[in-house]
């Protein structure tokens, strides 16, 4: 696939939304009032059912009332086909969308148990796009192919196919269910084929795609001819300008589209920046341009759909969580105000951090999609990592749409995108505009997932070994008994196993050369609640040390990629708070997080206050006894799980 087969050719635009509102009010919207000649080629055969085959007449006319029909602007014709081909209507016989919505109501299906696309392909090519019968010179000429299975000669298919696209016409192809032949429906469509080939489940969900097949219909150029010596513009190495102050009819009413398609939606965005060092800060600003206008056909409130960004270089910084801002123009705001970051471009991170931070349990809602928009300008540094972590997105139904800028791994961008192998590519930052209406469409087409994160395990999505540590000299012997207790409560909600969460403790016992258990001496749940049952009791002073020397080690079963949290139980004040505060900040630098818990009337002490992650009010938890340990239970194992 070659880079200039994804640049997109229409100029730049600059819109007002309060004029794009007012414009809605309409009742109609359409793809504005440029020229085009689609023809539309319907499967009509036996293994179609009847009342689906209306559904997909139903798909046309709705595909159909986004155009303006008249004699200068859309034309439609219609063919169906099955064992034979039959035309419809050609592009000259009605010439108003009053007109060919009662043509198409007048469709019946032909039945026949072949399925000749070919035959199909080619009366368009012969006839449909005839000038006898209203095909029009220096007009865009579309082929819209729908089927819910294979060709009878997947060969002669494929052919005609050429022949069609080498005549100037091009091909989308729809496939409907599960017996298509994806191979051939590709091979049918214009390249890219990410671009002119739709998949969906049933008829039913034809209405998932309308919107996206009339914007990218709308996209198509006219093809130059060979006989245009000077008024054909060569569109491979053209930049569009952003200069224009007057949007044309077509892209604007692209716009239209999104945002009707959007006005309702309820969606998570999230919009991940390229900075690493090969980014200027104004491929930066453009990019923050691009995500200010997809923000523009949102419907962003509390309650609509939410938007966060973060910025990736071989680090991640988050520029803001979906629920710090509910209103558009904060939003806008924000971005606007966004610094830059440098460094290596690690992919896998980013997408590490969309899925556990972005995507954590206390930010992501069970009744809204999910979608990262991901923008790269060059393959990542580590392709292995990258590839992993997009699995893992993938199968926590977060749906990822990565937007390449330039000369990219285009390998690497089908495979972060999953089954679909969908992206788009452009070939500067300054083009990223031209972008905004189909992949704001794209963004409120997301399906919302069938199990919200909220209902899956905890350590399903991240690796983590949790060590907790008890204060058991000064808890004595009965508190202790508790606080296992409550461990043992708290750990049985965890998702345990050798991939997945990892449990150890460190306390005092009568042995002292055996302070608890490691990470690696208990297989699955019922083990570490009998090893909590058995232990006994140690001194507190000391744990912080020997945590960081080699409790989360390899020796010790701890993984190299898994996160790593510490949670201390300490009961009332530390004797050498500014020893302990030092060690916890040492465990910090080592990439550990630490959770306290304080039981006792006692005032906090600052150096405890000063041990926990940031913020405190989410990592530090205090009760007046050990009794009262259930009461926060709760909201322990929200902090512990919300990006497990």
């Amino acid at each position: 696939m070659e880079l200039g087969q994804k640049y997109f050719f229409f100029a730049l635009f600059v819109i007002e939304l309060g004029t794009l509102a007012q414009r809605l009010n309409v009742n109609e919207y359409y793809c504005g009032n440029k020229p085009a000649d689609i023809v539309f080629l319907l499967d009509s055969s036996n293994s179609i059912w009847g009342p689906y085959f209306h559904k997909q007449l139903q798909f046309v006319k709705d595909v159909v009332s986004m155009f303006q029909i008249d004699t200068n602007t859309t034309r439609i014709g219609i063919v169906t086909y099955a064992s034979s081909v039959q035309e419809e209507f050609y592009l000259d016989e009605f010439l108003s969308k009053h007109g060919v919505m009662a043509a198409i109501d007048r469709i019946g299906q032909m039945h026949g148990f072949a399925t000749h696309t070919n035959r199909a392909i080619r009366i368009m090519r012969q006839k449909m796009f005839a000038k006898e019968h209203g095909a029009r010179d220096g007009v865009a000429r579309i082929g819209i192919v729908l089927t819910d299975g294979q060709s009878s000669n997947m060969l002669m298919t494929v052919w005609e196919a050429s022949k069609a696209k080498k005549a100037n016409i091009d091909l989308f192809s729809v496939g409907i269910g599960s017996k298509i032949n994806k191979r051939e429906l590709k091979m049918i469509a214009s390249r890219p084929s990410s671009e002119y080939f739709f998949e969906v489940a049933d008829f039913s969900a034809l209405q998932n795609i309308k919107d996206m097949l009339a914007v990218r219909t709308c996209r198509v150029t006219p093809k130059p001819t060979t006989t245009t010596t000077t008024t054909t513009t060569t569109t491979t190495t053209t930049t569009p300008t952003t200069t224009t102050t007057t949007p044309t009819t077509t892209t604007t009413s692209l716009l239209e589209v999104a945002y009707k398609v959007c006005k309702d939606g309820v969606s998570d965005v999230i919009f991940a920046f390229d900075s690493s060092t090969s980014v200027s800060n104004e491929d930066l600003e453009n990019q923050m341009t691009f995500a200010k206008e997809i923000v523009n056909t949102l419907n962003v409130q509390e309650n609509g759909t939410r938007v966060g960004a973060i910025l990736y270089s071989d680090q991640v910084v988050n520029a803001l969580d979906m629920n710090d801002l509910y209103d558009r123009n904060d939003v806008i705001a924000t971005l606007e105000k966004t610094k830059r970051t440098a460094g290596s471009k690690r992919l896998d991170i980013a997408m590490k951090h969309i899925r556990t931070k972005s995507f954590r349990r206390g930010l992501a809602r069970r009744h809204a999609s999910r979608l990262a928009i991901i923008i790269t300008s060059a393959p990542s540094t580590f392709r292995n990592y990258t590839e992993k972590e997009a699995k893992k997105a993938r199968e926590s139904d977060i749906v990822i749409l990565p937007v390449a800028v330039g000369e990219v791994d285009l390998e690497e961008l089908k495979s972060i995108s999953g089954p679909s192998g969908e992206f788009y590519q452009v070939p500067s930052f300054s083009a990223l505009p031209a972008l905004v209406a189909e992949i704001a469409v794209k963004a409120c087409r997301v399906p919302v997932p069938e199990k919200s994160i909220q209902d899956q395990a905890c350590g399903s999505r991240q690796e983590a070994d949790i060590i907790f540590m008890l204060d058991s000299i000064n808890a004595g012997r009965k508190n202790t008994k508790r606080a296992l207790a409550f461990i043992k409560e708290l750990t049985n909600e965890f998702d345990i196993a050798r991939d997945k969460i990892q449990v150890g403790l460190m306390s005092a016992e009568c042995n002292e050369n055996s302070p608890g258990f490691s990470l690696d001496s208990n297989k699955n749940k019922n083990e570490v609640k009998d090893a909590l049952s058995q232990t006994k009791s140690v001194d507190f002073s000391t744990l912080l040390k020997q945590m960081r020397h080699g409790a989360f080690g390899d020796n010790h079963g701890g993984r190299q990629h898994a996160k790593k949290v510490a949670v201390l139980v300490i009961d009332g004040s530390l004797e050498e708070p500014l020893r302990t505060l030092t060690e916890a900040k040492r465990a910090k630098l080592h990439g550990v997080e630490v959770i306290v818990v304080q039981v006792g009337e006692e005032k906090p002490q600052d150096e405890v206050l000063m041990m926990c992650d940031a913020p405190t009010k989410n990592n530090f938890f205090k009760v007046s006894d050990y009794s009262m340990l259930p009461a926060v239970k709760q909201t322990i194992w929200d902090t512990l799980c919300d990006d497990l």
